[in-house]
């Protein structure tokens, strides 16, 4: 996994304050209430922009070993018998196994009914900036932005302004990551809503 981008190095983060009107504060690790609450709201920010969209930028195609010892505590499900460890950098599972996989997400891991090796593709957590594109950036920035505002913007209408870009900003990204795949699918399977469809669908979510 890459090293973590520095937030004091953070350009979404210093261009949140900007859509505030607020100036960038010069460093994430001072001492200032605004440094501490871009700190705590910019991983929420990222994670609810990824959680929005299968990103192409963000997709990351595995092959889950099984978990051959349960570990302790860990209960055996006789209907989905095997056991996997999720990726450290999963947000968003979107598909598993070959489509006739029955699964589920719990506590434990994933549990399957095909034994391993188990293809899956999920959105992962990217932690360096520089590797996602710009317009996804200005989608961050503007959730990072509603999420702050209610303390540091104060006036409510430019909050529901600010709301209204955000969602705005964040269904522009998923248009222009929609032209990065086909629509067709792999698995013989009926199509499904891909990128193209999210975007067109999207109605403000957490925003």
């Amino acid at each position: 996994m890459p090293a973590p981008q520095p937030i004091a190095a953070s350009t979404i983060a210093a261009q949140a304050f900007r859509l505030m009107e607020r100036g960038p504060i010069s460093s994430f690790g001072d001492d200032s209430d605004q440094a501490r609450d871009a700190a705590e709201q910019y991983p929420l920010a990222m994670d609810a922009c990824l959680e929005a969209a299968d990103w192409s930028f963000a997709s990351v195609y595995a092959q889950l070993p099984t978990i051959t010892t349960l570990p302790l505590g860990v209960t055996a499900d006789p209907d989905l018998p095997w056991l996997y460890a999720l990726p450290g950098d999963i947000v968003v599972l979107r598909e598993v196994g070959d489509g006739g996989t029955r699964w589920r997400r719990d506590r434990a891991g994933l549990r399957a009914d095909d034994p391993g090796p188990l293809p899956v593709r999920y959105t992962g957590r990217i932690e360096n900036e520089a590797q996602l594109p710009a317009m996804f950036q200005t989608a961050v920035s503007h959730a990072l932005a509603v999420l702050l505002a209610p303390r540091w913007l104060g006036t409510q209408a430019k909050i529901e302004a600010l709301r209204t870009a955000a969602q705005a900003t964040l269904k522009a990204a998923m248009r222009h990551d929609a032209r990065q795949s086909s629509s067709a699918r792999y698995d013989g399977l009926d199509d499904q809503p891909d990128w193209v469809s999210e975007a067109r669908g999207f109605r403000g979510g957490w925003l």
